[in-house]
């Protein structure tokens, strides 16, 4: 399996950033590539099992699916269903960690996933974490 990472340090406590991330549903408020979010199905966009079908800025769109949802943890953990992009077996979590001597937050953001056919690993990881950069990009403009 090949892995996709991106992270950032937040000046938000890790609550502020935590209300944020854990929306599932909420991705268009801060991805600028996501324009719209509509749970389909599998229960409300906080329950594992809910469907989200987002659509991009460029109308492509991607069905993804909650795995899980930990609020004391700070994690959440989703699938990608269908999605225009060159994975298969995409799981991917988001993690909120409080910085002790700041105060602020840790954001990370890992998924592993098998490369598409045609595609190579590192071309595959290349697409992900520049999604992953833009949207952490997003976060830090809305708890700024």
């Amino acid at each position: 399996m090949a892995q996709a990472y991106w992270s950032s340090v937040f000046t938000s406590s890790a609550d502020q950033t935590w209300a944020v991330v854990r929306r599932f549903n909420g991705l268009p408020d801060w991805h600028p590539a996501i324009r719209a979010s509509e749970i389909t199905g599998g229960g409300d966009g906080l329950t594992p099992g809910a469907v989200r079908l987002l659509t991009g800025a460029d109308g492509s769109t991607y069905r993804e699916r909650l795995v899980a949802l930990d609020d004391v943890g700070r994690k959440l953990t989703y699938e990608i269903v269908e999605a225009p992009l060159p994975v298969r077996g995409y799981r991917s979590t988001l993690h909120v960690q409080p910085v002790a001597d700041t105060g602020g937050a840790f954001l990370s953001w890992h998924a592993t996933f098998d490369p598409a056919e045609g595609t190579t690993a590192q071309e595959a990881t290349t697409v992900l974490e520049a999604a992953y950069s833009q949207a952490v990009a997003g976060i830090h403009t809305i708890i700024a």
